[in-house]
């Protein structure tokens, strides 16, 4: 929604979500975008979030139309489903990381 202009609240808040979990899977990377970090990742998500808190504006498609399509149970709804899709996402892929690296054995000593 937010690509055809149509910067509701909802698309905000799912966008947001989308964008906790681009950035939860490029934190081991550190912060900087440049050595594959989350820092773009989190920046877009915390664009969207305050898109989805303040609503569109002035100039938006939604205000040309009247906000039809802009409804006070939308913002909650999104960041409450978006959220906990999200974190069951990012757990199952943890679950995967670590029984992966189970089998794996560190060197004891260094020759």
């Amino acid at each position: 929604l937010l690509a055809m202009g149509l910067a509701t609240p909802a698309a905000g808040a799912t966008a947001a979500g989308a964008m906790a979990g681009a950035a939860a899977l490029h934190a081991p990377n550190g912060f900087f975008a440049q050595e594959g970090g989350y820092e773009y990742a989190a920046s877009l998500g915390l664009t969207s979030a305050s898109l989805a808190v303040t609503g569109p504006g002035r100039l938006s498609v939604d205000h040309a139309f009247g906000h039809a399509v802009n409804r006070g149970w939308m913002v909650p709804t999104a960041f409450a489903t978006v959220g906990a899709v999200t974190s069951v996402v990012v757990g199952a892929r943890i679950k995967r990381l670590r029984r992966e690296r189970e089998g794996e054995q560190q060197e004891l000593f260094e020759e």
